[in-house]
């Protein structure tokens, strides 16, 4: 009878260490932000989800597994990602920032188009590595990717009309990663994303240790607005042919503003995307705002009033306070605040705590955005 209970505790026990390795070696990494990637460690392999990456998406996700070894057993299913991929393509320049905080623009051998480019890291390595273009969306270009013996595209989609590319790629032995940072409402929740590049180029404690650091940042700026008695009131943006795209009140700009310590105008607004409306009705909302931000292209006051002459009679106009995101930009289109702003959410935040409140600041300069006069 001994024997008997003794073989079972000792059956019970290696069964008990047997679930605790499994364990052990499922090990989710966690979000603090970001609602559309997970990734898990896994036994051999790193899975990585992204979650309903363009807008409108329902149920899609995009499941990979990262592998260092091609002894992992991977589970039917799941796309295959070589940690260090050696030669990539970037269709987004925020994709650019990504790469560049982690060290592996030299592994960038494709680009949709380098004008609209800031970097000047990228564009040094481009004049002695000659970079090539390979167009986007429908347009990309598979056949010269194959020529490049590309083997991982990062690409992004703003509907489903990506997929007939992806699949395309898919086809053409070129894996697809589908980047949605976009789609993250809260700005460090952007800049979370460089924990899928990390995984990928096998750099998770640098991208960990890079985030930690500007979450740090930003959240020390937000604190300092928190106790603050009163919030300036903002609005947003530029019409186009009389109609205004107007980021909703859950969106990545509301919130920039809010920990900012301001007050969106349309705050209420719950929409996690931009919306229209025409002037009139901005105009009804925003008239005696205190300042405008983001507007559209122009680089002075002259430039708003060019496209409508009504626009002078918003008080934020009147005022003089009105900042534009475009101090860092080149003629050719190129906007650093819509490339690397991605992963400098701090800066961002940084340069709209002294637009809204001058004194809460000793910076004297501001990094992306400027006065327009």
């Amino acid at each position: 009878m001994r024997s008997i209970l003794l073989i079972i505790n000792i059956f019970f026990i290696f069964a008990s260490c047997g679930r605790q390795t499994q364990e052990a070696t499922n090990t989710s990494i966690t979000n603090d932000y970001a609602k559309h990637f997970s990734l898990e460690q896994k036994d051999g392999y790193t899975l990585l989800e992204i979650k309903n990456p363009w807008i409108d998406a329902q149920n899609i996700n995009y499941r990979y597994a990262i592998i260092e070894s091609s002894q992992a057993e991977i589970p039917d299913g799941l796309r295959v990602i070589r940690a260090e991929p050696g030669r990539v393509a970037a269709i987004s320049t925020t994709h650019i920032a990504f790469l560049e905080k982690l060290n592996r623009l030299g592994n960038l051998v494709a680009v949709s188009d380098k004008q609209f480019i800031y970097s000047r890291r990228f564009h040094h390595i481009d004049s002695t590595q000659g970079i090539k273009e390979v167009g986007f969306d429908t347009n990309l270009n598979i056949e010269k990717l194959l020529q490049l013996k590309v083997k991982l595209v990062f690409l992004y989609g703003i509907s489903n009309e990506i997929e007939p590319i992806r699949k395309r790629l898919i086809r053409a032995g070129i894996v697809p990663v589908m980047i949605g940072e976009y789609m993250e409402q809260h700005p460090l929740g952007k800049a979370e994303w460089i924990k899928v590049f990390g995984a990928i180029f096998n750099q998770n404690n640098k991208a960990q240790n890079f985030f930690d650091s500007i979450s740090n940042a930003y959240l020390q700026l937000a604190n300092m607005t928190d106790t603050l008695k009163s919030n300036p009131t903002v609005f947003t943006g530029m019409p186009w042919n009389d109609t205004w795209h107007t980021p909703g009140g859950n969106t990545y700009t509301a919130k920039l503003i809010e920990d900012a310590g301001a007050s969106y105008v349309f705050k209420n607004d719950t929409n996690s995307v931009n919306f229209q409306y025409d002037t009139e009705i901005v105009y009804e909302r925003a008239g005696e705002a205190d300042y405008w931000i983001n507007p559209g292209t122009a680089n002075s006051l002259k430039d708003i009033v060019s496209q409508d002459t009504r626009l002078e009679l918003f008080k934020a106009y009147q005022n003089g306070k009105v900042f534009n995101n475009n101090r860092r930009a080149l003629p050719s289109g190129g906007s650093d605040y819509m490339e690397s702003g991605v992963v400098n959410p701090h800066l961002i935040l940084g340069d709209l705590i002294r637009i809204f409140h001058p004194n809460k600041v000793s910076k004297k300069s501001f990094h992306y955005y400027q006065q327009l006069k």
